[in-house]
């Protein structure tokens, strides 16, 4: 069922969502490849550009839609203010959160953030929201013109989406709890997608949390 499908959508018109998902796929499977093979160091800088180039050029050709992406200008209805008060609310509880773990866990330890720490980190961070974007719009583009009209296509591209997304974080040579936060950062992310369809607030979202996360953090070598 996969072959076919596959098949297809390459052989689609670059008009068509399903089109930029199968490459995206693709490449994503060979750039992990060959990578690992031959130069393992460069496997964050190549997924990181990876993440962007698709997007960047179906959007240029006119297959993606800037809107299911979520990259339109914000307007403030009663849908973006809720989704701003809910983004307020989850980072200010974040914030007092890390600073109660942090005070309790050691009143000694060096906190530090420079720019060579932090800035690869939230340049990864908004490549890889935007990555999500791309698939929770595709899957959306697809499904409007594939899916029953009893469905919600906004809900399940979102969803769909997110599980597309997982393999890709749970194959990254990672610890284990930092594949989890991810997972979490995902999942919240998208919940803030349903209610804004908003790249913008959600690359905020992503942002905020990782920034929470290092200030928080003791210095160490090679931290994200």
């Amino acid at each position: 069922m996969v072959g076919p499908w596959l098949l297809e959508q390459l052989t689609a018109s670059p008009t068509r969502a399903g089109l930029w998902l199968a490459l995206s796929f693709m490449l994503s499977g060979a750039a992990t490849l060959v990578t690992r093979l031959i130069a393992p160091e460069l496997e964050r800088p190549v997924r990181v550009v990876r993440w962007v180039q698709i997007p960047y050029v179906g959007l240029i050709l006119g297959g993606l839609s800037p809107r299911l992406m979520g990259l339109t200008d914000i307007g403030w209805d009663s849908r973006y203010i809720g989704g701003v008060v809910v983004l307020a609310g989850l980072l200010v509880l974040l914030l007092l959160i890390r600073i109660w773990l942090h005070t309790e866990a050691s009143q000694t330890a060096a906190i530090a953030l420079t720019g060579r720490s932090w800035s690869p980190s939230l340049i990864e961070s908004c490549a890889q929201e935007f990555h999500w974007c791309f698939l929770r719009g595709a899957v959306w583009d697809f499904l409007l013109f594939s899916a029953s009209a009893s469905l919600s296509p906004h809900y399940w591209a979102v969803w769909v989406g997110a599980a597309i997304s997982l393999p890709g974080i749970y194959v990254q040579p990672l610890p284990l709890s930092d594949r989890l936060l991810t997972t979490v950062v995902l999942v919240t992310t998208s919940s803030l997608f349903l209610i804004t369809q908003s790249f913008w607030l959600c690359c905020l979202l992503h942002l905020g949390i990782r920034i929470i996360l290092l200030w928080s953090q003791p210095a160490r070598q090679g931290a994200l």
